[in-house]
C-alpha cells in the first residue's frame, strides 16, 4: 500500500486540528471537533492535542495488534445490529487507544465535561489478504474496488473519553485483491460533493487520482472563496481544516 496525504489548516487561530499519520500497512485520518473559540473544555490540552494523541495511539495498536483495553464508567452496547467484537477487530484498537489517551490526562483535565476534546476517526489497515477499515462520526471513507465506488460515512458519535463510542463506529472487512484505492477525507475536505454540491463523490476521487490530495484542497478554498460570508452554502466555517490520504492498493 502506498500513502500520500495533504493536509491544510482552516483558521490561523485555532491551528490544524485534523490528523493524519501512516505506518506500513496502516493510515489513520482524525478531525478534531473543533468548537467556538474560547469554549471551555475542561482540558488544558486542547482539540489539536487530543486529534494528535489519539492518532498517535490507534496508529500504534493498528500496527502492533494491541486489542480491546478495559473502558472507563459503565459499558455501552453496540448499535442495533451490530457485529460481534471479533467480527470488527479495529472496534477494541479504537476502544483502547481512547482509553489511553483519557488515562494520560485524567489528572489534569474534566474529563467529565460535555465539550471536552472529541475527534472523528477514519482508520484502515491491510491484514495479510484482507483490508480492515472504520469510520466514526463524520467524516468519510472512500472504497474503490471491483464493485465500484463505496462511500462511507460515520455517525452522530465522536471519540472522546469514552471509549464505549468506538462500538458506533461503521466498520467492515474487504479483500485486498479486490481494491484498487481508499481515499480518507475529513469533512472540510469533502465539501465539494456533500455541502456544495460542486462535485460527486467519484469526481473527488478522481482528482485526488489524477492530481493528488492537496487538489482537492486547493479546490475546495477555491469554492469557498467565491462564498466567503457563508451566504450561499451556510456554515459554522468559512474555511475548515482540511485532510485527504490516498491509499493506492498494488498487486
Amino acid at each position: 500500500m502506498r500513502v500520500a496525504w495533504a493536509t491544510e489548516l482552516g483558521d490561523p487561530r485555532r491551528g490544524n486540528e485534523d490528523f493524519v499519520a501512516a505506518a506500513p500497512g496502516a493510515v489513520v485520518v482524525l478531525d478534531g471537533c473543533g468548537l467556538a473559540l474560547g469554549t471551555d473544555l475542561g482540558c488544558v490540552h486542547g482539540t489539536a492535542w487530543y486529534s494528535r494523541s489519539l492518532g498517535m495511539r490507534l496508529l500504534s495498536r493498528l500496527v502492533d495488534g494491541l486489542g480491546d483495553a478495559p473502558q472507563a464508567g459503565p459499558p455501552v452496547g453496540p448499535p442495533e445490529g451490530a457485529h460481534r467484537p471479533d467480527e470488527r477487530p479495529l472496534v477494541g484498537r479504537l476502544a483502547g487507544a481512547i482509553a489511553d489517551v483519557a488515562a494520560s490526562h485524567r489528572a489534569t483535565c474534566d474529563l467529565t465535561c460535555p465539550t471536552t476534546p472529541a475527534a472523528t476517526v477514519v482508520a484502515l489497515r491491510v491484514r495479510g489478504d484482507l483490508v480492515d477499515y472504520l469510520v466514526l462520526a463524520d467524516s468519510t471513507l472512500l472504497l474503490d474496488g471491483a464493485d465500484g465506488l463505496q462511500e462511507i460515512t460515520g455517525g452522530p458519535y465522536y471519540a472522546a473519553a469514552d471509549p464505549s463510542a468506538a462500538q458506533y463506529a461503521i466498520t467492515g472487512t474487504v479483500p485486498l485483491g479486490g481494491l484498487r484505492a481508499a481515499y480518507l477525507m475529513t469533512d472540510g475536505a469533502t465539501r465539494p460533493a456533500d455541502l456544495f454540491g460542486m462535485a460527486d463523490w467519484r469526481g473527488l476521487a478522481g482528482l485526488v487520482e489524477k492530481e493528488g490530495p492537496a487538489a482537492l484542497i486547493a479546490r475546495t478554498r477555491e469554492i469557498e472563496r467565491t462564498d466567503p460570508r457563508g451566504i450561499r452554502w451556510p456554515r459554522a466555517k468559512p474555511h475548515d481544516d482540511a485532510t485527504v490520504a490516498h491509499c493506492v492498493f498494488e498487486g
